[in-house]
């Protein structure tokens, strides 16, 4: 069994407005195609320029990173699972305002702009998770381990409620690329969901999916989809926005958070 890639692309008639609601948004949407795909590719979902450009900005704010796991990894504001497989889950949340602050001066109108687009992948509102940071981005040195022999193999559950994990709760990552390597650093999927095994056996038979992306472009899937970034290399650091989505059982609101 192969896990299988799915394109979404906006409607020529749609932009990116953060005020929209959702008779705005289009009928068709990627959790459609994530019901028959692993992953979901949008093209060009920033401006390439742009994407680098961010970029640049980014590692002109070098000294404003956090450093995660003593420096395999680094972000432009503060990622939650960094911080709680390190101990620091109080620090994530005292510091929380601050940190959107500085993703702010460093990157005007990103995380706005990354909820937007999220809006606009699932068909309605995605607003702020209160108390947790928003969208960040993710820095991996071309001469650390992730680059060498690429990420751990892991879902995306780390901010999951014991509520979500109860009502099966949808829950999307989305990671934007500002950045790619020169050579490989794609994302991996298998067809395999969480099952409250955070490390399971691949089961035999299971093949992965890697998929590559260009500046701007944006992949989407589901949290609790088994997955790893491969390793890399040239290019300098592999830069990427990221951003983890949850909709509430009760209400059916969205919300993201980093």
């Amino acid at each position: 069994m192969v896990a299988s890639e799915g394109n979404w692309k906006r409607p020529e008639h749609k932009g990116h407005d953060p005020n929209a609601q959702a008779k705005d948004f289009p009928q068709e949407t990627a959790l459609d195609l994530l019901a028959k795909h692993r992953i979901v590719r949008w093209r060009a979902a920033l401006v390439p320029d742009e994407a680098r450009a961010w970029a640049a900005s980014v590692e002109a704010a070098e000294r404003h990173w956090t450093k995660d796991f003593g420096g395999d990894q680094f972000a432009l504001g503060r990622a939650f699972y960094t911080h709680l497989e390190t101990g620091r889950s109080r620090h994530y949340f005292r510091e929380a305002a601050a940190s959107d602050a500085l993703v702010e001066r460093i990157l005007p109108g990103m995380q706005a702009r990354i909820r937007a687009l999220y809006s606009e992948l699932v068909g309605a509102p995605v607003l702020p998770r209160s108390g947790w940071c928003g969208p960040g981005v993710h820095v991996f040195p071309e001469d650390g381990p992730v680059a060498r022999t690429g990420g751990i193999i892991h879902f995306d559950t780390e901010g999951f409620e014991e509520i979500h994990h109860t009502a099966n709760a949808a829950a999307l990552s989305l990671v934007v690329m500002l950045r790619p390597p020169e050579i490989g650093g794609e994302l991996r999927v298998w067809g395999v969901d969480y099952a409250g095994d955070d490390a399971p056996a691949l089961p035999p038979g299971i093949l992965p999916l890697d998929a590559s992306y260009e500046a701007g472009d944006a992949l989407l899937f589901a949290s609790r989809t088994l997955h790893q970034i491969r390793p890399f290399s040239g290019g300098g650091p592999r830069i990427s926005i990221t951003a983890h989505a949850l909709q509430d059982p009760t209400t059916g609101a969205w919300t993201s958070w980093f």
